[in-house]
């Protein structure tokens, strides 16, 4: 094809706001249709700038730009691979991964080397047979890695102020939580950011739908909920709304704040607001319905919500949902273009659920609704990745008059950042057989040997809090070096690896290994020279044994470690060095190796660590001796 026509084809399609069948395109060209698919073929040869599908042409940029985006980004491009995989026990063919992606063979056959790195930990592998691509290994495993790669979808931004605020811009969002946060505080009761955010969002959607003529209408009984600090709270709230914008909060939207409120803050949550006693407060019909969807997700995703949390909030979700769309009462969702263009896979769970749904209730659900769902589950994953961070609590304390509460308040208002109270009992035997615990903290002995504990007075001492600080910073450290512990073979690999290979000087090893990882595909032929320009600013030389080559930006292809060990000191600069750890970052993996480096230096700066690696044989040795390091870092 001519580059002349080759300019005129591209720019008549840019200039289309629509999709261009390959009829009229002939017509317009004066060729046959057989001749246009020969020059998208043509043009489509060394990368994909035309998208073909049934309803004809359209250039790549303008008809999936968003997809482009999310290629672009070896992350996102893993987690869409892997999820095909799970999903598919037959297999997918790596020449319609390649259609669908816009990727080259070669850039999959790349990142299916990644994949299989980072899969390891969870025993399965990726094989390629023929055009075919298999994931191998146990079903619980797949769902492990379902779940995992789901979560990384979302993000401290998911749920934040900012979102909230961005998507409902009429309303000071700040200054009304501020004044919500007030109102609990009234009353004792005391949420973490995460919850907060997620009532503030609940209350906004809530009053612009009232302001809208769009109120929930149910049967809701005030008088089973108890009079308790949850009730007046929520009450407070509600008047303070009505009052600021001329609304009226009627029971079924009162009955629903004070549900929703019950089960995120203080002692209700633990005690009272599950779900199996959720049947006192809504219809059966809707409880086992929701338990219907999540079996149906775990069953075709393989991803297990069975947070009792979420499975409260998700009822009355599902509840009004289904009476908005019975009531034509449909509304717009502000968060359907974000929700639906940034989390792509958490998006398509809620298509899936919003489909279940619309079997078994015969209804018919619109994308604004989809958008809401999705951002429950979104919100759901959200929360899953901010516990793997806090140190999960059973609070062990009998419950003479407000002993129990007065313990767990004093509790969260001062580890709200680090702990998280999961449960409140009066003895351990009523501790949940399942439940994972990091942490006992009880007023009476315990004799479980399996949990670490720290047994407190009923009203805590200054001595009590520094027992449960020094708990918790050990238990978090352990937590942090765990997870960083799985992505040592991520990282390492044995052909980055060497023993005595002896240079002259710095700028000599600087030299080799550059040259090393440029051979491997991970930077360009000029990262040496931004590492040489580096150490020139200062050494990278500690520890007065190890060395860590780097360059000043994430400019890097790949992220990894070339390694070099030596059985006798060689000069680095003004120091001697065993150990040369040059590091190559990519851009799009800092947040993902950023505390796996740090576990690494956390290594490397005691001398007896380096000293013990320093006498491993080969790659394998060396392997297992940081795996236990960073086991005995723990």
């Amino acid at each position: 094809m001519k580059n002349d026509r080759k300019e005129t084809f591209i720019h008549y399609l840019e200039s289309q706001n629509d999709w261009c069948t390959a009829k009229s395109l002939a017509s317009y060209f004066k060729v046959s249709t057989r001749t246009i698919r020969k020059y998208v073929n043509e043009i489509n040869q060394n990368q994909t700038v035309i998208y073909s599908s049934p309803q004809g042409y359209h250039l790549v940029e303008r008809a999936n730009n968003k997809m482009d985006e999310d290629t672009a980004s070896p992350t996102k491009r893993l987690n869409i691979i892997l999820k095909e995989l799970i999903l598919s026990s037959e297999g997918i063919n790596i020449f319609d991964l390649s259609d669908r992606l816009f990727l080259s063979i070669s850039s999959i056959e790349n990142d299916i080397v990644h994949a299989n790195k980072l899969i390891e930990t969870y025993q399965l592998k990726i094989r390629h047979k023929k055009d075919t691509l298999l994931l191998i290994g146990e079903e619980r495993y797949k769902r492990k890695l379902m779940s995992y790669i789901i979560s990384q979808e979302t993000s401290s931004e998911f749920l934040s102020i900012k979102t909230v605020q961005d998507s409902f811009s009429e309303y000071d969002v700040s200054w009304i939580k501020s004044k919500i946060i007030s109102i609990l505080e009234k009353y004792n009761l005391y949420v973490n950011d995460y919850i907060m955010n997620n009532i503030l969002l609940h209350l906004i959607i809530t009053v612009d739908r009232i302001k809208n003529n769009n109120s929930v209408m149910h049967s809701a009984d005030l008088h089973k909920v108890k009079s308790n600090l949850e009730t007046q709270a929520a009450n407070k709230i509600a008047s303070f709304l009505e009052g600021t914008y001329n609304i009226h909060f009627n029971e079924s939207e009162k009955y629903d704040f004070i549900l929703l409120l019950s089960s995120k803050t203080t002692l209700l949550n633990y005690q009272t607001l599950t779900p199996s006693s959720l049947y006192q407060y809504v219809n059966e019909h809707y409880v086992n319905l929701t338990k219907r969807l999540l079996e149906k997700v775990y069953e075709q995703y393989f991803i297990d919500i069975s947070d009792d949390e979420f499975f409260v909030k998700f009822t009355l979700h599902i509840r009004n949902l289904i009476f908005r769309v019975k009531n034509e009462k449909m509304t717009k969702n502000p968060l359907t273009h974000k929700i639906k263009d940034s989390y792509p896979l958490i998006y398509e769970l809620a298509v899936f659920v919003s489909n279940q749904l619309q079997i078994l209730e015969k209804i018919h659900i619109k994308e604004d609704e989809i958008s809401f769902i999705a951002f429950h589950i979104g919100s759901f994953f959200e929360r899953k990745k901010e516990l793997e961070k806090k140190i999960l609590c059973v609070i062990l304390c009998p419950n003479y008059y407000d002993m129990q509460l007065t313990l767990v308040q004093k509790l969260e208002k001062k580890y709200q950042e680090s702990i998280e109270i999961i449960q409140v009992c009066t003895e351990i035997s009523e501790v949940k057989i399942h439940q994972k615990v990091d942490l006992f903290i009880s007023t009476l002995p315990i004799k479980n040997k399996e949990v670490p504990s720290v047994i407190v007075h009923p009203y805590l001492t200054e001595e009590d809090h520094e027992y449960i600080q020094n708990q918790v910073t050990k238990l978090k450290r352990q937590k942090e070096m765990s997870k960083v512990k799985k992505y040592l073979d991520l990282y390492f690999n044995k052909d980055l690896f060497m023993k005595n290979v002896y240079l002259d000087n710095d700028e000599q090893y600087i030299e080799y290994m550059s040259n090393l990882l440029y051979e491997k595909g991970y930077v360009s032929k000029e990262y040496g020279q931004s590492i040489l320009e580096r150490e020139k600013m200062s050494s990278t030389a500690f520890n007065n044994n190890v060395a860590v080559p780097h360059s000043m930006g994430m400019d890097a292809i790949k992220t990894g470690i070339c390694m070099i060990i030596l059985d006798r000191p060689v000069k680095w600069g003004k120091e001697k060095v065993q150990i040369i750890a040059m590091i190559s970052i990519n851009n799009q993996n800092r947040e993902l190796f950023s505390p796996f480096f740090e576990g690494v230096i956390n290594v490397l700066s005691e001398w007896k660590n380096t000293n013990e690696l320093i006498q491993a044989i080969d790659y394998e040795d060396f392997m297992f001796k940081m795996s236990k390091l960073f086991s005995i870092q723990a």
